[in-house]
């Protein structure tokens, strides 16, 4: 599938960069000097180009076939348009409103001791550990290092850490379109809430002891 985008980072004395496709909810793809088509000018950040994506054998987005595009060519970016004007009008979606309702009542339920008081704080490491992680993951991909495992990043998404978890996602345009990893993700969510509703149920076998 080809695609177009802008070179929004390059490092020339390494031959290799980053182009931002048009599409903003996509992802960041790798380019390298040898994946033009033909021999031309260096690039210059800004440039359109024009690609095929593939999956290379790191993981990551990798840009192949690159040629550059004039004015005339480049295809108006429509979507993410309305994709920036949709969320101004509404910012608070379904998920940041379950993420906000999520900790008023684990503070709540730590506070009144329906759970126990450390709670609270666990979930917020888990949540700072999440976001750390997913950034991690984020540049390991972009540099072609070595990535943070996905079932450590649904293990800390299950203990807790799974709103830092969607926001990392969102903010870093990162892990949002791979299948089955979002899938999985919505299940660690899931599994985590059964959780928290074993931890306050009668049939905890831990409680008062």
């Amino acid at each position: 599938m080809r695609d177009q985008g802008r070179l929004v980072e390059w490092f020339d004395e390494k031959g290799y960069g980053f182009i931002q496709p048009d599409d903003a909810e996509k992802e960041r793809v790798f380019l390298h000097i040898k994946d033009f088509a033909r021999p031309g000018p260096r690039p210059i950040i800004g440039c359109a180009l024009e690609y095929l994506v593939i999956l290379d054998e790191r993981g990551r987005f990798r840009a192949q076939q690159v040629t550059y595009l004039k004015a005339s060519q480049t295809r108006k970016a429509s979507k993410p348009v309305k994709t920036q004007s949709s969320f101004q009008a509404s910012p608070w979606s379904a998920m940041q409103m379950g993420i906000v309702f999520y900790f008023v009542l684990m503070g709540i339920m730590s506070f009144i001791h329906i759970l126990p008081a450390y709670t609270l704080l666990f979930v917020l490491m888990m949540n700072v550990l999440s976001y750390w992680l997913y950034s991690q993951d984020k540049e390991a991909a972009q540099l072609g290092n070595r990535r943070v495992p996905e079932q450590t990043l649904h293990i800390v998404s299950f203990l807790g850490g799974w709103p830092a978890a969607w926001w990392a996602q969102q903010k870093l345009r990162h892990k949002t379109q791979k299948q089955p990893f979002r899938k999985i993700y919505f299940c660690t969510i899931f599994f985590h809430l059964l959780l928290i509703l074993w931890l306050i149920s009668p049939l905890n076998v831990l409680r008062g002891s």
